[in-house]
């Protein structure tokens, strides 16, 4: 038990403070339209959304190489059960912050930043929680899913969609 509380607490500051880093990383780089394609280009939803998605991505790859150099099978269910958590994680992010924005009537950074590492949380609880059920997903169709997200993310990057999940409430 200790050894999982303090894998889930790397994982945990590991997501957030990438997560945080890629806030700002595109405005560093000079607008880079790659580094955009990675990083938060707005102040919109969808882009903030790449804050969970690409550091849980990230571990995901890290961790699945670090067992394969250890030559140790990843955990049953890992990647759907990954998959799931950063799923929920993003749909978690997205519901609080409407919901909390229609309640509120306007929008509060400090509730945003809570939000964003009360989402990671979620996602890691949803993840932990799923390793030990029957998933409805296996390997393959979990690679799917992360795989068009990510191509989803570069392309909307690029050419968002007329919706309000990409508008960036501070455009002109």
């Amino acid at each position: 038990m200790q050894i999982k509380s303090k894998l889930n607490l790397f994982r945990f500051i590991f997501i957030s403070i990438l997560g945080v880093l890629l806030h700002f990383t595109y405005e560093w780089s000079g607008d880079n339209p790659a580094v955009g394609l990675f990083s938060a280009v707005n102040e919109s939803t969808w882009e903030h959304l790449k804050l969970i998605f690409f550091p849980m991505l990230l571990l995901t790859l890290t961790e699945s190489l670090w067992a394969h150099i250890q030559e140790k099978p990843l955990p049953e269910n890992f990647l759907p059960a990954r998959t799931i958590g950063i799923l929920s994680g993003m749909a978690f992010i997205v519901v609080v912050f409407y919901t909390l924005n229609g309640v509120l009537g306007r929008n509060y950074e400090i509730l945003n930043i809570a939000l964003y590492f009360a989402g990671v949380i979620y996602a890691l609880r949803t993840e932990n929680r799923s390793k030990s059920r029957q998933m409805c997903i296996n390997d393959y169709v979990s690679m799917t899913i992360l795989a068009i997200l990510a191509v989803a993310f570069f392309a909307f990057t690029n050419y968002p969609p007329e919706l309000g999940i990409f508008a960036d409430p501070t455009a002109d």
